[in-house]
């Protein structure tokens, strides 16, 4: 189970992301911001790596 925190580069808040696939490959993923509806990309706003 890969799961990622986040972090909105507009609202700062900060947000769990887990992906639909087994692989830890996000480097071409979008994700929208729970609070702001910003889109940003996953590989860029990755925190830290949670498991």
């Amino acid at each position: 189970m890969k799961m990622f925190l986040l972090e909105c580069p507009r609202c700062k808040n900060r947000m769990k992301y887990q992906p639909a696939t087994k692989s830890a490959d996000v480097s071409g993923k979008v994700k929208k911001c729970v609070y702001c509806n910003f889109s940003m990309s996953v590989q860029k706003s990755a925190v830290q790596k949670l498991d």
